[in-house]
């Protein structure tokens, strides 16, 4: 029986390709499926062939706060960053997201709700209308978990109780890698599942530039779509790219460079070096043999589908210690985001030579698809029995 599932996503650029291990899964086993988001969506959700549902705002690119947040960072470091935004700002817009499901879900009640696991209001909502319930680990569950009990459940307290609401707690969590490989502590009832990516996201554009094998090895570079768009943070990540390709030019190898806004900020110096806003990453580390990274879930994981071996940079959130717990697993290796162009050559050259990164990789990549796939029938089922 097709089953009405809503999932919902909160106004960050990538979050919607983090959500599509859930997403894809739905549509092929013929369940109708509704993104509740924010306007800013309303075009991935038909690339996905998904409906769509507008539920709260595109908060996250207003530039008050994205200036704050991002003096937060530069000011104090990532660790009060976390404390901030997941602490304070999250919480904060719980309220417009909660009320806008309240109403959709309370016209068409869907049969499963899978939210965020940082979509706070939609947690709310799904529990005030007693629909049964997961939160999907869009990389930053270490740190919900982390910030819990000391900064976001008391923060979410008040208006828990106005709707007659218990203490808050995070749901369920499902989440597209093995739970050991980013979670020291595992997610409540954590459901590793298999990891699928949207079709259009698969597959290179035609043309020269990426239909032949380069001679040299090809470095793929990309810092992500939330560092790029940061107001205030683009100087900042200006520079760290700019310490990379100078790092690059140095190395005997191909380089593309996906930098979003900033592209035409930064003119390559070098006919090796290709300069692009954006690019088909998980299709293109099929075929590149190094990574440059700034150490999101999504891209991490990209990477281990692809065999490609990363070098992280890991600029805030939930990315420094992604690429840290990756390099554990040797997979790559992880720099400060204030390496220096000399460093960042050193760390390139080493990872282009060694084979044993491959070997981690492939072993990597099998453990990842041995993952059971995600049965979404079974599952409402599941949460149905276990709240009787």
């Amino acid at each position: 029986m097709a089953l009405r599932i809503a999932i919902t996503a909160e106004p960050i650029p990538s979050h919607v390709s983090a959500l599509d291990y859930v997403i894809c899964p739905a549509r092929e086993q013929g369940h109708r499926v509704t993104l509740h988001a924010p306007l800013m969506f309303r075009r991935e959700a038909r690339r996905r062939g998904v409906e769509f549902s507008v539920a709260g705002t595109n908060w996250t690119c207003g530039p008050g706060v994205q200036q704050a947040a991002s003096e937060v960072w530069l000011r104090h470091g990532n660790e009060l960053f976390n404390r901030y935004v997941f602490g304070c700002l999250w919480p904060a817009q719980a309220e417009a997201k909660a009320h806008d499901l309240l109403a959709a879900w309370t016209r068409e009640r869907p049969d499963l709700v899978i939210a965020e696991c940082s979509d706070l209001g939609a947690h709310l909502a799904a529990r005030a209308l007693r629909l049964p319930l997961l939160a999907a680990d869009n990389g930053l569950g270490p740190v919900l978990l982390n910030l819990w009990d000391t900064h976001i459940a008391p923060a979410l307290r008040p208006l828990h109780k106005q709707h007659e609401q218990d203490t808050p707690t995070l749901p369920p969590m499902l989440t597209p890698a093995p739970v050991h490989w980013f979670h020291e502590t595992s997610p409540p009832a954590a459901r590793a599942v298999r990891r699928t990516v949207a079709d259009f996201r698969a597959v290179l554009p035609g043309g020269p530039a990426h239909s032949s094998r380069p001679s040299r090895p090809l470095v793929y570079v990309s810092l992500g779509t939330l560092t790029t768009a940061m107001s205030g943070l683009r100087t900042a990540v200006e520079n760290v790219y700019r310490e990379i390709m100078a790092a690059l030019r140095t190395i005997d190898c191909d380089a593309i460079v996906s930098a979003g806004a900033l592209a035409r900020h930064l003119p390559s110096a070098s006919p090796r070096i290709a300069v692009v806003e954006h690019a088909p990453q998980p299709a293109l580390l099929h075929r590149a043999d190094l990574f440059v990274t700034h150490g999101g879930r999504a891209s991490l994981l990209d990477a281990v589908q692809g065999a490609t071996p990363f070098l992280g940079l890991g600029v805030l959130a939930d990315q420094p210690d992604n690429t840290a717990a990756f390099s554990r697993l040797g997979l790559g290796r992880a720099l400060d985001v204030t390496a220096g162009r000399d460093e960042i050559a050193d760390a390139l050259t080493e990872l282009l030579a060694a084979p044993r990164y491959g070997a981690a990789l492939r072993a990597a990549g099998a453990e990842l698809s041995r993952l059971p796939a995600l049965n979404l029938t079974e599952i409402r089922d599941s949460l149905q029995r276990d709240s009787l």
